[in-house]
């Protein structure tokens, strides 16, 4: 599983933002989809490529975490995991 799946589980979170565009929409079962990282590039503004080094931090940092844990579920279940360590 690829981290920036979970971006496409809340992609239009992302729109207009780090170069996304703004009619961006995520896929029916994002953690289906081979190759998260080019998805994410053929939907950035032209003249742009997604670059992980670059755009993953700015991009974890406004995207809509709830929608990702609907969306995909081993963002859920990561999200699960930190709950019940937090509470111990």
């Amino acid at each position: 599983m690829e981290y920036d799946a979970w971006f496409l589980a809340a992609a239009e979170s992302l729109a207009g933002q780090k170069g996304v565009k703004r009619d961006v929409v995520s896929p029916p079962e994002p953690e289906a989809v081979q190759d998260a990282k080019g998805w994410i590039s053929k939907r950035m503004a032209p003249g742009r490529s997604y670059s992980p080094s670059t755009d993953q931090p700015a991009l974890t940092a406004v995207f809509d975490m709830e929608v990702a844990r609907k969306g995909a579920p081993s963002f859920d279940k990561l999200c699960r995991a930190v709950e019940c360590l937090l509470a111990a």
